[in-house]
């Protein structure tokens, strides 16, 4: 009945026939509630008889159930279950409530038998490795008798590093039997995804340290492995630049052995005793006062030693390598005498000084014993001076003042005196440009007196600087100090990061020719012949590799004397002997 039908019922409710109207009541197509004005007499008429005579849709839908007894299916179970919902609480004369409750459940009981016997036969098609499978068939039988063996199945089938596997997992299975388990990995899955990326190592052990039953142990014990090798291989291309203090943390953590560190050529046993047994800071001398208390002292008669290259270039570790060569003495009585004996303690500790100051200049006076057989000495002056001196005054000259005595160092009154003289050039093959900033004075207040500082900048390149360097030498200004000079070569500094002995000597050349033969070697040699220089090698400089040692972390390192030797031997061979005193020669000296 439409709305315009059940208006028309309503206006005409005391008018129309009543046994019409009662049976308008009986198939609800409309109620006593929706007859407000129905008269009393006509509503209790109603109300007495609605259930006197046989309900017509009752009997319809009855009716309509018939025909599908024989079936015994799903169908017929939801036909009965409809009409006892719509009919048990009014139960119309003539009602079949109580047939339909007993079909109802026989129905059900087949209906169960059937089902379930197709569902066993279903069951033995899942796949019990296939998560799908497994919910596909709960999916068709929800109430299935397997749900527990499912619930496994597709717990035994979730990643469990996977958040859409767990929660879907929880969503299947709000109690499930692994329900907590599930909420456990979700939040272990959150706090190893804040960590897993990290390169810190100390990060991932403090995690390991936290949570000792985390289900990520395994991918946790392989990051570590992995930055562990990463830490090896930073100590080893870079042990200069490698903070001690965090090895210290690493050995203390447990995160390395020192045995595994040894095996692994990390350290050697002596410089790691050295790192973790001394105070580096303070059981070694005062390498500031020891440059205070040196003076620049070239002793007549001898023979003048310098070292020319740019700053940080390894000019102190040549120093520091030929100091403690058995095969050189060094008078630490001398001028220089403090500064020498630092520089030996510095290399049996097996530890680089500090860059040397802008204007520094010392000397070390030693001696060097003759070819065996020979009862004579080699006497010089090692000259140690910064190379920012000649690194500003060679890199920044606008005025093109190509003379040692010009350019205003700390070396120049040693360049000057008439002594004969060794010249190396310091090569860095790790290089190309230095970046040096110093203070200095360029005026002075007109009040107090007190100087007045100024940030000074250099960019050196080292190519070019030493090209302007052989240019220097070869400039006719400086054609009396290099009268004197017996012989010039060239030392290739930080060799062991050139490879073993064999590889170190042809990647030195290699080097050499491709960035430094071309501008420097022609106009050395014509140098060497204008000035008889390195006569014993046929005017030819000669290249040196050196090292003080194996390099490790802080700069550490194990010294070895093969590269010094070498250079002391160079030194001897390029200046004259003189011949050790007699018993004689002594008692005349005395008489006279």
């Amino acid at each position: 009945m439409n709305d315009l039908q059940k208006k028309m019922v309503q206006q005409r409710c005391n008018s129309m026939n009543i046994d019409r109207l009662l049976q308008l009541v009986q198939t609800k197509e409309i109620s006593l509630d929706e007859l407000p004005g129905l008269l009393p007499e006509r509503k209790a008429y109603i109300e007495e008889n609605l259930n006197k005579v046989p309900n017509a849709q009752e009997q319809k839908e009855w009716a309509e159930i018939q025909p599908l007894l024989e079936n015994q299916d799903e169908l017929l179970l939801d036909l009965l279950k409809n009409y006892i919902l719509q009919w048990e609480g009014s139960r119309p004369t003539g009602n079949h409530v109580d047939e339909a409750l007993s079909l109802y459940h026989q129905v059900e009981a087949a209906v169960s038998q059937a089902i379930a016997a197709q569902e066993e036969t279903d069951w033995m098609a899942v796949d019990p490795l296939s998560k799908s499978s497994l919910l596909g068939h709960l999916d068709k039988y929800p109430h299935t008798t397997h749900r527990d063996e499912i619930e496994e199945g597709v717990w035994a089938c979730s990643n469990k590093e996977s958040v859409s596997d767990l929660e879907d997992y929880l969503y299947r299975f709000p109690g499930g039997k692994h329900a907590s388990d599930a909420q456990q990995m979700l939040g272990a899955i959150v706090e190893w995804d804040n960590i897993k990326n990290t390169q810190d190592i100390f990060t991932i052990c403090e995690y390991l340290h936290s949570h000792p039953d985390t289900p990520f142990r395994q991918q946790a014990d392989t990051l570590i492995l992995r930055l562990k090798q990463k830490e090896k291989t930073m100590m080893k291309d870079s042990p200069n630049f490698y903070e001690v203090d965090r090895l210290k943390r690493m050995l203390n953590e447990g995160i390395f052995t020192k045995n595994e560190l040894i095996v692994d050529g990390v350290m050697t046993e002596n410089v790691l005793e050295v790192l973790l047994n001394n105070d580096l800071k303070n059981d070694l001398p005062d390498i500031n006062q020891a440059i205070a208390d040196s003076t620049p002292e070239c002793k007549e008669g001898y023979t003048d030693v310098f070292f020319f290259g740019v700053p940080s270039t390894g000019k102190t570790c040549v120093l520091m390598g030929l100091s403690r060569s058995d095969h050189l003495r060094v008078n630490l009585a001398a001028g220089g005498g403090d500064y020498a004996s630092a520089l030996q303690q510095y290399t049996d500790l097996g530890i680089t000084v500090p860059r040397t100051p802008g204007s520094f200049v010392t000397t070390l006076e030693a001696s060097i014993s003759a070819k065996a057989g020979k009862s004579a000495l080699h006497k010089i002056n090692l000259v140690e001076m910064s190379g920012e001196e000649f690194a500003f005054s060679i890199a920044n000259n606008p005025d093109h003042e190509f003379s040692f005595e010009d350019m205003g160092t700390g070396a120049t009154e040693l360049l000057k005196n008439n002594n004969r003289k060794v010249f190396f050039l310091i090569i860095d093959p790790t290089i190309n440009v230095v970046k040096i900033n110093r203070e200095v004075v360029k005026e002075y207040d007109q009040m107090t007196g007190a100087p007045i500082t100024q940030l000074e900048r250099c960019v050196a390149n080292q190519p070019t600087i030493i090209q302007k360097m052989v240019n220097l030498m070869e400039n006719e200004q400086n054609a009396d100090i290099m009268s004197k000079v017996d012989s010039i070569h060239i030392i290739m500094t930080k060799s062991d990061t050139m490879g073993d002995a064999v590889k170190r000597e042809e990647e030195a050349l290699k080097i050499f020719n491709t960035k430094y033969k071309s501008n420097i070697l022609e106009p050395l040699i014509d140098l060497c012949k204008e000035h008889n220089i390195n006569s014993h090698t046929g005017f030819r400089p000669k290249l040196y590799t050196f090292s003080l040692g194996t390099f490790y972390v802080g700069g550490l390192y194990e010294y070895e004397q093969a590269d010094s030797n070498k250079l002391v031997i160079a030194i001897r061979n390029s200046t004259q002997s003189q011949r050790k005193p007699t018993l004689w020669d002594k008692i005349k000296k005395v008489v006279n």
